[in-house]
């Protein structure tokens, strides 16, 4: 099959009367072809279709790629298809496209087959039969055009023999946009607008819903203001497992994200100028519904005196505890966290409370007596819909470690050189009032600096699963700073890779790329320690893993891991 240079394809159409207008085909960049943007979302789409097709007996030819089409306007292409045999045309646009239409025409312009299939994706089949000269070939011309929207187009071109191959049913299934309702998205993403408004925070508009393509994104422009804080959280249907939430300033650089390997993305800032910014929410893995929500509200304001308290110790609103019957047990929920932790060799756990009670915004304080060496100290709020924080300090109040997810659940992390040490536990609640836990959990034997506690939290699931620990390496950075490292995949193996930094680092991510610089996996969220895996199938692999120290300087330990699928 060739593909004819522009002038030469302008010329043939005008004399072929290939119906207008058509538009000069846009050659990709390399960025954008190794990016980790929407157009490399689109050739991993593409990919799923093209396996499906040499699944089904159809051989695919070198021919047609990428090309970029404008709404109402189509792009067409001359090949010659080989006579006596069948070829399909497969197309797939990016998720500026909603509906494209494929056409193909013989060489004097006559229609020779059209697209049925509905949305960014088209197919076309045909199988010219042998010409009275005996020629091999036919001219024939490929036209794509986007009906609604605009955007890339990827093609290819498959041969069979006439009568082979197994169909092109149910071929696009699970590639294309569904249409799909949003009901369930509305509801997740209620779930946190009613957690997020106990604590001030009102939408900013309506949320923003719509049918995503893997690789696509929402955005919301908004003017935010110093002295504010906004919260932007993302939620899809099941179909989405992966959901990337940044955050742009007025001049178009990042300032915030949640890129973790999760579909709750969630992510907090507070400007310290007013501008114009920019939120996205991404899909990164999967294609169906999905909504992003973003609200404001007043700066958030620590405990006085730090996170340690001070004059609100222990104190709560008056008649704000209600009957013990209008709450939930806090212990169902530590329960089954303490069973997890005594199984991965921490001590049984010492309770500092098992009925506290706390409101919204209310600040309680205790004094926790942590043994010699290292602890974990977990939270937990008696109701699912509250949002429990920890703040761990020195008498001082200097802060240690502190736990603001919005979970239920919260837990942070201290070492002692000396036994006997007290230190100031601040807890917050957000959402419903209602009881909450706590314990420590002196950790397992070994164990003797915070790097070390945080690494056994992020390796936790890969070591129960039989993965082993392979090679160690540590390494001090700055805020900002990326330290790099080659790794290498065997064929049918995995590998786990885990970071965590010492106190002076509050916020590690992992990032791991292939030789291309193609994004593998990361895990960018807030926690000082990050961890991901990956598994090689049938042959090997060469990939590079960065550790970042995006938050806060220090010591950063890495650790790796190989097992099994």
């Amino acid at each position: 099959m060739r593909v004819l240079a522009l002038p030469a394809l302008l010329g043939l159409l005008a004399s072929c009367g290939v119906p207008e207008p058509v538009e000069q085909a846009a050659v990709a960049t390399g960025a954008e072809v190794h990016g980790t943007g929407p157009l490399d979302a689109l050739s991993r789409r593409f990919g799923r279709l093209r396996s499906r097709m040499r699944e089904r007996g159809y051989v695919e030819e070198v021919g047609l790629k990428r090309m970029f089409v404008m709404e109402g306007h189509g792009v067409a292409v001359p090949v010659d298809v080989a006579t006596g045999r069948c070829v399909t045309f497969v197309a797939l646009a990016g998720s500026g496209v909603r509906d494209l239409d494929l056409r193909l025409y013989d060489g004097d312009g006559v229609e020779a087959a059209a697209d049925s299939i509905a949305g960014e994706g088209g197919l076309v089949h045909v199988c010219p039969q042998p010409l009275a000269d005996g020629a091999p070939t036919a001219p024939h011309y490929f036209v794509s055009r986007a009906v609604e929207g605009s955007g890339a187009v990827v093609a290819g071109a498959f041969v069979s023999d006439p009568g082979a191959g197994e169909g092109f049913e149910g071929l696009f299934d699970g590639v294309l946009a569904p249409q799909v309702p949003f009901r369930g998205v509305e509801e997740r993403l209620a779930t946190s607008r009613t957690l997020l408004r106990s604590r001030g925070l009102l939408p900013m508009s309506e949320p923003l819903l719509d049918s995503i393509v893997e690789g696509a994104e929402l955005r919301f422009v908004a003017e935010l203001e110093p002295g504010r804080c906004y919260v932007a959280v993302a939620r899809g249907d099941d179909s989405l497992t992966d959901i990337d939430v940044l955050l742009f300033a007025p001049g178009g650089a990042e300032v915030a994200r949640d890129i973790g390997a999760d579909a709750e993305p969630s992510l907090e800032y507070c400007p310290e100028a007013a501008g114009r910014y920019t939120f996205g929410a991404r899909a990164f893995e999967g294609t169906g519904a999905m909504g992003l929500l973003v609200l404001g509200g007043p700066a958030a304001v620590e405990p006085e005196d730090g996170p340690g308290g001070g004059a609100e110790e222990d104190v709560a609103a008056e008649g704000s505890e209600p009957a013990p019957e209008d709450a939930d047990d806090p212990m169902v929920a530590l329960g089954p966290v303490a069973s997890l932790l005594v199984e991965r060799g921490y001590a049984a756990p010492s309770y500092v409370t098992t009925d506290g009670w706390v409101a919204p915004g209310e600040v309680r304080t205790h004094d926790v007596l942590l043994g010699g060496g290292c602890a974990l100290v977990v939270g937990a709020a008696g109701r699912p819909e509250t949002d429990l924080d920890l703040y761990l300090a020195e008498p001082s109040g200097a802060a240690v470690a502190r736990d603001t997810g919005v979970h239920p659940v919260a837990r942070v992390h201290a070492c002692l050189e000396q036994p006997g040490g007290v230190r100031r536990l601040t807890v917050k609640a957000y959402g419903r009032r209602g009881r909450y836990a706590l314990a420590v959990f002196a950790a397992p034997e070994g164990i003797s600096d915070v790097r070390t506690l945080r690494l056994e939290e992020a390796t936790a699931s890969f070591r129960q699963r039989g993965y082993a620990l392979t090679a160690r390496t540590e390494r001090s950075l700055e805020q900002g700073e990326i330290f790099a490292q080659p790794l290498n995949v065997r064929p049918g193996s995995c590998l786990a890779v885990a970071a965590a930094g010492d106190l002076g680092v509050t916020d590690v991510d992992l990032i791991l790329r292939d030789l291309s610089g193609a994004l593998v996996a990361s895990d960018s969220g807030p926690e000082p320690y990050a961890a991901i895996g990956h598994c090689a199938e049938e042959t090997p692999e060469s990939l590079t893993i960065q550790v970042l120290a995006y938050r806060g300087a220090g010591s950063v330990k890495l650790e790796r891991l190989e097992g099994s699928p």
